[in-house]
């Protein structure tokens, strides 16, 4: 086998035949050393080639200009390689014929890929860079050649072409593709050589610094980082294995794997730097040593830093894309695993735990990736460096480093075991404060009418600080673990230093050179980060794998039995045994029902759900009856008695313990008591994912009342509603939930006593329009619970209900002759309830405008809000600093600072001892102890400022900024409260507060300690070389501007992501309230779909925000890479003034220096960032107060009101300035201990009268007087008035704590005396049959049945015993017969009291003292 193969001229010159010989030896040599890389390149090329073959096309088949030039330049470079093997002149033909065969098939590839590639082919690109240098790289020689050989010809026109070929093959081929649905991002079709420049983001940043940035700007990400693709990937996995990380692992193997390889170079090129340092400090040291080392010098400085850029661009890049794309998926699996929750698992993660895991944990796990990858190239880092300071001090200068490191390893680590449970502890205190909150924010509008927001705060508060003092152990553990790791890299050079001393000290070499100590303090001064890492990163590690043991327990919750261990598609029968009737609708043999929650669960098991019951208590018993097609079925009875548990039994949202049970409904709408609406527009509550009719659509809006209330609203039913639809009210919601039922045309409906929140007239209509003879549910299978014996006549079948069985079931008549407890009411009162006039229909007007205000408001204040937040992110900061140094307390944020600022001088003035030891020549045992007492120092002062930061933060920050933000909150107007959506609220005290505890404070200490070690960098820089001084002060200004720059936009993108979460938070909150709803209709795809929207737009703003990140510290990167170079320069130049220990000090800090640069400005980005939710959580804290103090004489006499007597004189109110009057001269008295009713028809002021009553109303809109016990209300202070009366709201409300918590607020009663109450609001039977009683934790309003709640909210009232009481349609859920007992309960128990009770049910009231109209 010949590698060289050619022959001698007859005639040449010697010098000639020597030249050529030379070159073409040469050039065999390289072709030799490179020949394997033709080999992979064209297993490569070919194997890419045959997988084209299988992919569809993403361009059309036909030519276009840029492949006729691919193909064009490729034919030329194949061409030329057969010209070199024809000639054969410089290696042997098979080397020279393998180059032509891969050639060949670089041109079909670079084709094949052109057409079935989305972005530049990477792979092509790649083999054209490698061959246009092998075949440049004899070209260099040319020179010195003559005659040059024809060989040389065919070579350079293959490099020419194939440097070509590179710019050809990196071009976008966008507007070339086939168009589809989403179309790719742009950056997906970016070649990997123009990424690195960031032309997606420059422009977002070019606008970002100019104008506010809007959401929508920022959707176009690569489509693997959306929610449904990366979703399923995960899910499939799951559904294989339950472990989440293992399924994590399955599903997404290569993104989890791709930073591997740049981050070695990374490393690789890291090291490489203590070469250099060694070399520059041996050419300063010897003057004598040959010059042209400069050159190479300089070279290698450029080579090594440009790589360190350039890889480190690619092991970010790799590390955000999946950090985003695990986030996405994990959303997204979170939500899933929602829909198919049972119901009371649903009940038990409530809205403000759901919030907890998308907030927190999934962003716990999501950066624990990042920080397992800086794990592993931190301990082979560690490996790396002890094998160096073997190589160079020998072995036992490398292995005392490595006993301290491993020892220093296992004491970090035996910390941070602590830290995981450290860490759910703490998350788990957040749970139950955010859980608390969440329940009190839902209901924020009647705690404030009835003054319970002190008492509520204070519990809030409590657990705030409660959850204070788990995150301070948590931060002490952390601060340990931190302490280790700072000290790490000063006590190891110090244990490097006193080996190397002794050891050469033995061996008769006293003395130390400045070369060998400076590479020996670069090499343990590279261990500086990977030591921090470890010390920092791996209780963050523990943290993350708490935060998965969190989801992985979530994703483990009980999911509702499903046939086939599927959610059924919509249109698919549930059928939970055979039937051979099939003229049922419905049928239900000798059945019992339990709830879950009811029995013992077993851990998961594949299977039905019923099997992991144990000892099941059944709520519903002995159930036998049959739904006949096109029946209207209605089911009475007393409260709790099984109503609304039928109905979910129906939907098998109920565990059956036994009998039979066949639903034939290929479809089911349903409509519950708590009317489901979910964040959208009317129309898209009303739509679901039914197609939009507009004929029919009219006639549902018509036939349930909406008609007036849609036209009255700013957009009409393209109106966006808010959180649960806060801005509408109870009847106007309940509507909107029974036109959802209608519309959906299903086989079934099921409606839960709907008409309990409208009056007379509104329900006479709706009744009508459904039910009558032309009725839109007339001839539809139809259940419908109510309390509303009137409308019994109208049914088919009757289902009368007691103690969780059917007593009786019928036709009307039938079960009246077998005397049923409903034949008590006669006919005259139904007749009377029937068209009694009420609240709801005719106070649509009136509702509507507030409404429709409230709404109007919140569209025109959308945007303008976002205006004048950007506005303020353009200006300084200073505010959000000063806020939070006054939550800190400004002497002890000044101790703060003092310490850091004490503990970044004693380590700076560590590393300048470096220099003077550098110089010692004797005592070097004295100058080593020295050394080792600033490092021991250096120990003390970092644990004492660790230590001291966490006890500051957890002591004082963080119970005061949580503390002032609740009472914003709290003291806010009404107005406020009824705009603003809850999730909007919760993100502030979940994700904002986090921000406040952890990010924003570490992110302080980082920039504060590194910003003082930066500057002990430069200063040592300008000793050794001072000419650079000059250059410091512009690269300075330059940086400055770049970060003002980066920053315009960087606070932007965090804003947009935190505001883009609210809605996703709101979505998942809401559908764990309403899942029941969303189940019947089928609608899991459509919400399913609601919230990949809503996960692609937050995706969006994380995107963009890492990519700032990354543009951030690849310019720190370019800025290291300048700056070294610029060092070296003048230090080869200038050696003979340089001093070599001050230039060992200066380089071996430059070696760190881009990773503290990226420190400081990265944690200040982090710190400006954070400066953002500290600035909303003070937009909080200033809220505008609903009362000013001076407003008002507070009343000297605490037992007012004594008697109780009101008058309201000439008393006039509107809503708004531009709104007509709500009330007008309204005039009466009523003595102390009167009971009225009040009715009214639509807009007569009814809850006007209320309302204004609790001063809930402007003052600056209103006239006239209110007088209470002959004092006008206006000079009482808020909380005396509205705690000097009760109030009992249309809609229950209990918050998540104890029964007795709930009922006695303030704490002030015994337990017999809530007995007592409980007794007479006939709910003593149902809190006694629970196991804790009293202490029974309400952990979701759905534990009680709404009547049930509402029988609760009375006795609350009873309990605080005051003069006035006001009920308002307190009965509305309740049965007739119930009724008649609260009726009793006014009578008899509220008697010296003025009561004032609206009710559309005349028989409410007949017995009160008065009646108001």
């Amino acid at each position: 086998m010949h590698f060289l193969a050619f022959t001698a001229p007859s005639t040449p010159s010697d010098t000639v035949y020597i030249q050529r010989l030379s070159l073409f030896a040469s050039q065999a040599a390289i072709s030799i050393s490179v020949q394997p890389a033709f080999y992979i390149a064209f297993g490569l090329l070919a194997s890419r080639f045959y997988a084209n073959q299988r992919l569809p096309s993403c361009l059309p088949r036909r030519w276009d200009l840029l492949v006729i030039m691919k193909l064009s330049f490729s034919l030329i470079y194949a061409a030329s390689t057969i010209g070199l093997f024809v000639l054969g002149e410089s290696e042997a033909r098979w080397v020279l014929g393998t180059r032509v065969v891969t050639a060949t098939i670089f041109l079909f590839t670079s084709i094949s890929e052109h057409y079935h590639s989305l972005a530049p082919s990477t792979l092509t690109t790649l083999y054209a860079i490698f061959a246009t240098a092998f075949y440049a790289s004899p070209l260099l020689d040319l020179g010195s050649v003559h005659p040059v050989p024809l060989s040389f010809h065919f070579t350079a026109a293959a490099a020419a072409s194939l440097f070509i070929l590179v710019i050809f093959e990196s071009t976008s081929k966008r507007d070339l593709l086939v168009p589809t649905y989403p179309p790719p991002s742009r950056e997906e079709t970016l070649s990997f050589l123009a990424l690195p420049f960031f032309p997606t983001l420059l422009p977002i940043l070019l606008a970002g610094a100019r104008r506010r940035l809007l959401l929508s700007e920022l959707h176009d990400i690569p489509r693997p980082l959306r929610a449904d693709p990366a979703t399923d990937l995960l899910e499939d996995a799951l559904r294989e294995n339950l472990n989440l990380v293992r399924a994590s692992f399955r599903a997404f193997t290569a993104p989890f794997l791709a930073p591997i390889l740049p981050r070695l170079v990374v490393l690789a090129m890291t090291f490489a730097q203590v070469t250099l340092v060694e070399q520059t400090i041996l050419y300063v040291s010897a003057p004598s040593s040959d010059s042209d080392l400069s050159f190479w010098l300089v070279g290698a400085f450029f080579v090594v830093y440009t790589s360190l850029a350039i890889s480190n661009y690619l092991y970010a890049s790799s590390i955000n894309a999946f950090l985003v794309l695990y986030r996405s998926a994990l959303t997204g699996a979170l939500y899933a695993k929602t829909l198919r929750l049972t119901s009371s698992a649903a009940r038990g993660v409530g809205q403000g735990a759901s919030t907890t895991y998308m907030s927190v944990d999934v962003g716990k796990v999501t950066a624990g990736y990042q920080t397992l990858h800086e794990l592993w190239s931190a301990v082979l880092t560690i490996l790396i460096a002890c094998a160096m300071l073997w190589a160079k001090a020998g072995v036992w200068v490398m292995l005392a480093p490595l006993v301290f490191v491993g020892g220093l390893i296992w004491a970090t680590s035996f910390v941070s075991r602590y830290v995981g449970a450290a860490q759910r502890a703490w998350l788990a205190a957040i749970d139950t404060r955010i859980k608390l909150l969440t329940s009190t924010l839902n209901h924020l509008l009647p705690i404030k009418l009835g003054a319970y927001t002190h008492p509520l705060s204070a519990r809030v508060n409590a657990l705030r600080l409660i959850e204070a003092r788990a995150l301070r152990r948590f931060l002490y553990l952390v601060s340990g673990a931190g302490t280790l790791s700072n000290i790490g890299p000063g006590a190891a050079f110090l244990v490097v230093l006193a080996t190397d001393v002794f050891v050469r000290g033995r061996d008769g070499d006293g003395g130390i050179d400045a070369s060998r100590l400076f590479t020996l303090f670069t090499i343990v001064n590279i261990l500086g980060g990977p030591l921090n890492i470890i010390g920092q990163q791996l209780p963050s590690l523990f943290a993350s794998f708490a935060s998965f043991e969190r989801i992985q327990g979530f994703l483990q919750l009980p999911e509702k039995p499903v046939e086939g261990g599927e959610l059924p598609p919509n249109g698919a029968p549930t059928d939970h045994a055979h039937d051979s009737n099939n003229k049922v609708e419905v049928s239900m043999k000798e059945c019992s029902f339990a709830w879950d929650s009811d029995a013992e669960v077993k851990p998961h098991v594949p299977g039905p759900a019923t099997s992991a019951l144990v000892n099941p208590i059944p709520v519903l018993k002995d159930i036998t009856m049959e739904v006949v097609p096109g029946e209207l079925h209605m089911v009475v009875g007393s409260v709790a008695s099984g109503k609304s548990s039928l109905l979910m039994s129906i939907l098998g949202e109920m565990t059956r313990v036994e009998g039979s049970v066949r639903v034939r409904a290929r479809k089911i709408a349903l409509a519950t008591q708590t009317p489901f609406i979910f964040p959208g527009t009317v129309r898209a509550n009303i739509l679901l994912d039914s197609p939009y009719d507009e004929t029919f659509y009219d006639k549902v809006i018509h036939a349930c009342g909406l008609t007036q209330d849609v036209e009255a609203l700013p957009r009409k039913d393209m109106t966006k509603l808010g959180d649960k639809g806060r801005t509408l009210s109870g009847g106007q919601r309940q509507r909107l939930a029974i036109a959802r039922a209608v519309y959906a045309r299903a086989d079934l409906v099921l409606l839960d006593d709907v008409f309990s929140a409208l009056d007379g007239e509104t329900e006479a209509h709706v009744f009508a329009s459904l039910f009558g003879s032309e009725g839109l549910l007339k001839g539809k299978t139809t259940v419908l619970v109510t309390h509303g014996i009137h409308h019994l006549s109208s049914a088919d079948k009757v289902l009368v209900m007691a103690g969780g069985t059917i007593t009786h079931f019928g036709t009307f008549e039938e079960v009246r002759e077998a005397g049923a407890t409903l034949a008590l009411i006669n006919t005259a009162a139904e007749a009377e309830l029937a068209t009694a006039p009420g609240k709801d229909q005719l106070a649509v007007r009136k509702e509507a405008t507030i409404a429709s205000s409230a709404a109007q408001d919140e569209f025109i204040d959308e945007d303008e809000e976002a205006e004048i937040e950007w506005v303020n992110e353009r200006e300084s900061r200073m505010g959000a600093y000063a806020f939070y140094a006054r939550c800190t307390g400004v002497w002890r944020a000044g101790s703060v600072v003092a310490f850091i600022t004490i503990w970044s001088t004693t380590g700076i003035a560590t590393t300048a001892f470096m220099g003077f030891l550098a110089n010692a020549s004797s005592h070097l045992g004295l100058w080593v102890l020295s050394y080792g007492g600033f490092v021991g120092l250096n120990l003390v002062l970092t644990g004492l400022n660790l230590t001291y930061f966490g006890y500051t933060l957890s002591t004082f920050t963080a119970p005061r900024i949580h503390e002032v933000a609740l009472a914003g909150v709290m003291g806010s107007p009404i107005s406020w409260i009824t705009k603003t959506p809850v999730g909007k609220i919760l993100n502030r005290f979940s994700q904002d507060i986090q921000v406040s505890d952890m990010e924003f404070p570490f992110a302080f200490l980082n920039f504060a300690a590194n910003v003082l070690n930066i500057c002990g960098t430069f200063v040592f820089i300008a000793i050794a070389t001072p000419l650079l001084v000059i250059a410091l002060p512009f690269l300075m200004v330059f940086g400055g501007y770049f970060l003002r720059f980066y920053l315009a936009t960087s606070k932007q993108f965090r804003r947009l992501e935190t505001e883009s979460r609210s809605p996703l938070y709101t979505l998942f909150g809401t559908t764990v309230s309403g899942l029941i709803s969303v189940r019947a209709f089928r609608a899991e795809g459509f919400f399913r779909a609601q919230n990949a929207a809503l996960i692609n737009a937050s995706q969006g703003a994380l995107h963009y925000r890492l990519l700032g990140q990354l543009f951030l510290r690849v310019f720190l990167l370019w800025f290291q890479t300048i700056l070294a170079c610029g060092v070296v320069i003048l230090t080869v130049s200038l050696r003979n003034t340089t001093s070599a220990a001050f230039l060992g000090v200066a380089l071996s800090r430059l070696v760190s220096l881009g990773l503290t640069l990226s420190h400081v400005l990265s944690s200040y980005a982090s710190m400006e960032n954070g400066t953002v939710s500290i600035d909303r959580i003070e937009e909080f804290a200033k809220l505008p107060a609903e009362e000013k103090t001076d407003e008002f004489v507070v009343s000297t006499d605490p037992s007012w009101p004594a008697k109780g007597s009101l008058a309201f004189q000439d008393f006039s109110v509107r809503y708004r300035s531009d709104l007509p009057l709500a009330l007008k001269n309204l005039s009466f008295e009523l003595p102390g201990g009167t009971k009225i009713g009040i009715c009214g028809r639509t807009g007569s002021g009814k809850s006007s009268t209320v309302l204004s009553l609790f001063r809930g109303i402007d003052q600056h809109l209103v006239t006239g007087k209110i007088v209470v016990d002959d004092v006008d209300i206006s000079t009482i202070s808020l909380h005396h008035l509205r705690e000097s009366m009760s109030i009992v709201m249309q809609a229950p409300f209990l918050w998540h704590g104890t029964i007795r918590e709930n009922l006695d607020v303030t704490d002030e009663r015994s337990d017999s005396e809530i007995w007592d109450v409980l007794k007479l609001v006939e709910m003593y039977d149902t809190v006694s049959a629970l196991d804790d009683k009293l202490d029974h934790l309400v952990i979701d309003e759905e534990d009680f049945s709404k009547g049930q709640r509402q029988l609760l909210c009375l006795a609350r009232a009873l309990l605080r015993n005051k003069k006035i009481i006001v009920l308002d349609e307190s009965t509305s859920s309740m049965d007739h017969i119930t009724d008649e007992k609260i009726r009793l309960v006014v009578d008899t128990q509220m008697q010296g009291l003025t009561v004032l009770a609206i009710a559309h049910r005349i028989s409410s009231i007949v017995n009160h003292d008065k009646p108001l109209s």
